[in-house]
């Protein structure tokens, strides 16, 4: 690809970026509504959409209201949502029940927190217990006086338990898709019950992830069972994952997984930080350069992205110095993509799948045999051969499956 076409993409990728975020932020100001004090759930419902006020009415499963005028459907809203309030706040885990409990604990008003996004506030805002209102010409949060009032009366120890229960299960299943991708909601029940040594009810977990993927929008529910955020496409990701019985899940621990399922995470191996040193001779990184990169790169390596895609990626984000630099960025790409974790490998690098001669045993402690096979050895050019199993445990050639993905 030539230097004219390189920076015609370039300039219509910023191009594209910027109208984007300028469209986003008109939207976004219309959030803030003018309400005068004092903060009563009625005059903030008024405040809002027939649209607004239909998502709450979705998100709180009320049944035969759906025809209901503009005025008629408030009026049921503000019965019904003081009416749920203890069933909303069981599903919550610490950070959005501490962001409630810190706006009713200031009067029920405070200034948007800065770690707080305006999907997140969206997310809260379709239950009905916090509003997005203009708090002395600046953005704010409200809960209703009703609420406020409400609050402390059902405050208790119960309460706080299905909080901490939460959090862990949120952040486990959003470790356990990081890397396996997708997974039925079924089977991430029996994995977190492993994982916890517990009995797991299967409705409370799904009400418990469902509000999660809305706040948090790193999972999403799918026809296949819930998908981590960065899966390009389900279908096709779901198949692959199927084709490769013979491989087992990962492993992983319990801790391992809470650590990958805080947001923003992406796992660090060596080769990852070999890479980015390796980066760093040609180019000033700053911190977030560096962070930009390895999230994109472990989330193309996770699609199941080819090193030649690869290399095109990091040519329309760098001016290649010469013939030597793209040799030796070829070379760091293959050791990271031999030993980066995979989702069609269920968690697996594959440098791990040519290497194990034992079977693997998977959560459900159910052995598997594993192929026994080779990955490409970059320095020798020594491949396996084309017609020979596929090292990734599909059961097809080598030629049909993965040597695409590296030609």
């Amino acid at each position: 690809m030539d230097s004219k076409t390189l920076n015609r993409i370039r300039n219509a990728l910023d191009q594209g970026i910027k109208h984007d975020r300028e469209l986003q932020e008109k939207r976004d100001q219309k959030l803030w509504k003018n309400v005068s004090e004092p903060y009563q759930l009625e005059s903030l419902l008024h405040s809002l959409s027939k649209i607004e006020l239909d998502q709450i009415r979705k998100s709180l499963e009320l049944k035969g209201i759906s025809n209901l005028k503009k005025a008629d459907l408030i009026q049921e809203l503000v019965v019904a949502i003081p009416s749920h309030l203890r069933g909303i706040l069981s599903t919550f885990d610490r950070e959005r029940y501490g962001l409630f409990k810190k706006i009713v604990s200031h009067s029920g008003k405070i200034q948007v927190p800065r770690n707080v996004s305006i999907e997140q506030i969206k997310a809260l805002m379709d239950w009905g217990i916090i509003f997005p209102i203009r708090l002395e010409g600046k953005q704010g949060l409200t809960v209703p006086i009703e609420l406020v009032e409400q609050f402390f009366a059902l405050e208790d120890q119960e309460l706080h338990k299905m909080i901490d229960r939460n959090t862990e299960w949120i952040r486990l299943t959003q470790g356990l898709l990081y890397y396996y991708g997708v997974v039925s909601t079924s089977v991430l029940v029996d994995m977190a019950s492993d994982l916890l040594k517990q009995e797991i009810d299967f409705q409370e977990f799904s009400n418990v992830l469902t509000s999660a993927s809305d706040y948090y929008q790193q999972m999403a529910y799918s026809l296949y069972g819930l998908v981590d955020k960065r899966v390009y496409n389900v279908e096709k990701t779901f198949e692959e994952i199927k084709k490769r019985p013979s491989i087992g899940y990962y492993p992983f621990t319990k801790q391992q997984l809470l650590k990958a399922g805080k947001p923003g995470y992406v796992e660090k191996t060596r080769e990852m930080k070999n890479f980015i040193q390796f980066l760093q001779q040609y180019y000033h990184l700053t911190a977030e350069d560096i962070e930009d990169l390895t999230e994109q790169l472990n989330t193309m390596i996770l699609n199941d992205a080819s090193l030649n895609q690869a290399v095109e990626y990091f040519q329309l984000q760098f001016e290649f110095p010469d013939l030597e630099f793209i040799d030796d960025l070829a070379y760091h790409l293959t050791e990271l993509f031999n030993h980066s974790r995979r989702w069609m490998l269920k968690g697996h690098t594959p440098k791990e799948i040519s290497q194990r001669r034992k079977p693997v045993i998977g959560l459900s402690s159910a052995q598997n045999p594993q192929p026994s096979t080779n990955v490409i050895d970059f320095k020798s050019r020594k491949a396996i051969g084309r017609n020979d199993p596929c090292p990734c445990g599909s059961g097809k050639k080598y030629k049909k499956c993965c040597l695409n993905n590296l030609s």
